[in-house]
Parts: C-alpha cells; structure tokens; sequence
C-alpha cells in the first residue's frame, strides 16, 4: 500500500410542550410511569474509528468516503501482488462529492494492517480489481457536483489471519500535498469467525537506565523490538531481519497522532560497532499514522561483515534522530 485523516461527534437535543385545552396525556401503566434511563451504547472500536461499511464526512465537508467490509475473492492468474499462500479479498470505496463543484478525486494513500501486532497487509490487482487510480496527475479522475467514484482495492494477509482486524487508516492529499484529515477504519478479514479478542495490551517494563530485553516493552512511547533472526547472506554479509512494534496509547483518535515515523541504529560486539542496513529495508518506518489503541509493526534488516561474531546485538530507536529506546537480545536461531 502506498503511504498513507478525525470526526467530530454532536448530539441535537429537543423539547416539546403540550398546550392547554388539549386532551389529557395518556396515563403510562404502573411499571412504565418513569422513564427509563437510557443506557450508554458500547463502542466495539475506540471513538474516532469506524467499522468498515460506515461513512465518514471528511475534508472540511468537501467528502464522504465509504469503504466496504472485506469480501473474500481467489485470486486469478492475472492477480498481481498476492504472497504465495496467502488469503485474499476486495473491498469498494465509495467517495461522494458534497460540494457543488466539480472536485478533482483524493488520493486515499490508505495504509492497511492486520492482526493485534498491526502487520502490513499486502495491496493486489486482479480482473476487476484495478487498486487506487493514480489522482497526482496532470489529468486526475474528477467527480461531478453530488457525484460518487467507485474505486475496488485488493488485500492480502496470511492463511492463518483469517478473522483478524483489518485497521486501514486514510490520510488523503491532493497535487497541493497532504490534508489534514486523517480517518480510521476497521473490520474482519474474511475466511473465519471475527477475532474481536485481538487486541494488543501490553504491559510496559519500568522505567529503567538500562537498555530493554527483546520483547520488553518501553512505556512512553509504548514500543517493543523482538524476533531479530538470521535471513540468509548477500554477497559476503550474513543477513537478518527484526520486528520494532509501536502501539498508540491514545483512547480516542484526536491530536496529537501517532506515527508510526521510527528509524532503527543496529550495533553488535562489545565494541557496539554499526552494522550495515540494507538498502531494500532502509531501518526506517514512515507507513501512516497509528490508530487509538492499536499497534503498528515494521520489519527492519540489517546485515553484518563476514565472520563478524554477533550472538546479540543492540537496536536503538530514534525519531528524526531523537533516540527514544535501546533494546538488546539474542540474534534467534
């Protein structure tokens, strides 16, 4: 998915009076003489997301956006970005034009994750399944006044995220750059009973000095670095590859976000030398904003020179440069 928006809720309440001369009221029986007090409707989702098949006004009211649940799809032999072995399925976005203008189309830039680790979920194009159309363009797709464009995405997990949360989160821009809004959707993959127990709840080590074992978590920000393990070897390095999780803490989606924009620094040996990043992996994570309550996870990759003993090794976490947590732990096998 390419890189990849908060609502506002408000109640209007009335009151209505009788008028004299006017029938008496209808007496209540015994048991119903008191009204009831309403009772507060449970959020399955965090305030400030949204189930998918929910739209959601955006764009200062310029938009409307209206994903569809997730249906599950076997992808054909022109599918194009299916992982072997993976499940796949479709979804529509519907965007409705609220303005009386024509509208160039938003650029949606979703990032779409699943399970309670918020593992990247992978984008597709198959027969009838044409993606996100290309809307920084000299001529973008445009929607007429009250006008709605249909667009159908592609999304893949592993065969054993049948059921998980799919969280897709959307930050729109335009030629001009990127909006303000940010929205957070979520919903079950298909294939399997929805998993509504998948969520993420840590339990942060405490503060410490110390660098954190893999797998610990750091409490403020809530972030864990684990599964660093052998890949294989390119050229005359030896290759590996680690998980750095991020979760947002937040009840509620509001300001300030939580993106997930973290770089790692690997060192190994008692000398803490450098290791060698891949370029493919960069070390660094700029994949859209984290949802309320939700996780964001980034595979890193690293390598180190030929004979280079590393049992361990350490990795820092720094945002735009600013170290934030050190972790360290044994390379697994």
């Amino acid at each position: 998915m390419r890189k990849t928006a908060w609502i506002a809720l408000g109640t209007v309440a009335g009151l209505a009076t009788g008028c004299a001369g006017s029938p008496p009221a209808k007496q209540l029986p015994a048991g119903d003489s008191k009204p009831k007090a309403s009772q507060p409707v449970k959020r399955e989702l965090p305030e400030g997301m949204y189930k998918l098949g929910e739209g959601v006004t955006t764009e200062e009211g310029t938009w409307k956006l209206t994903p569809s649940a997730l249906t599950q799809v076997t992808p054909t032999a022109r599918a194009k970005g299916v992982p072997r072995g993976w499940r796949a399925a479709k979804m529509t976005w519907t965007l409705t034009n609220k303005t009386s203008e024509v509208q160039q189309l938003l650029d949606l830039s979703p990032t779409v994750r699943y399970g309670a680790m918020g593992r990247p979920a992978a984008e597709f194009t198959d027969a009838g399944i044409e993606g996100i159309p290309d809307a920084i363009s000299d001529d973008p797709p445009r929607v007429k006044p009250g006008g709605a464009y249909t667009l159908t995405v592609g999304v893949a997990v592993p065969a054993d995220a049948a059921g998980d949360p799919v969280t897709i989160t959307t930050r729109p821009s335009t030629m001009f750059g990127d909006t303000g809004d940010v929205d957070f959707f979520e919903g079950p993959f298909p294939g399997a009973a929805a998993r509504k127990g998948s969520v993420l709840r840590p339990r942060p080590a405490p503060d410490t000095d110390k660098a954190l074992a893999f797998g610990q978590w750091k409490a403020d920000p809530q972030m864990t670095v684990d599964h660093v393990r052998p890949e294989g070897t390119a050229g005359d390095r030896a290759t590996f590859s680690g998980e750095l999780t991020v979760r947002n803490a937040a009840a509620v989606a509001d300001l300030p976000y939580t993106p997930m924009k973290k770089s790692v620094r690997v060192y190994y040996g008692d000398e803490l030398k450098e290791a060698e990043l891949i370029p493919s992996g960069a070390g660094a994570a700029d994949i859209g904003f984290i949802a309320p309550q939700r996780a964001a996870t980034h595979t890193f990759h690293f390598s180190l020179p030929k004979g280079a003993k590393a049992q361990s090794v350490t990795v820092e976490v720094t945002d735009l440069g600013t170290a934030e947590a050190t972790f360290e732990g044994k390379i697994a096998d």
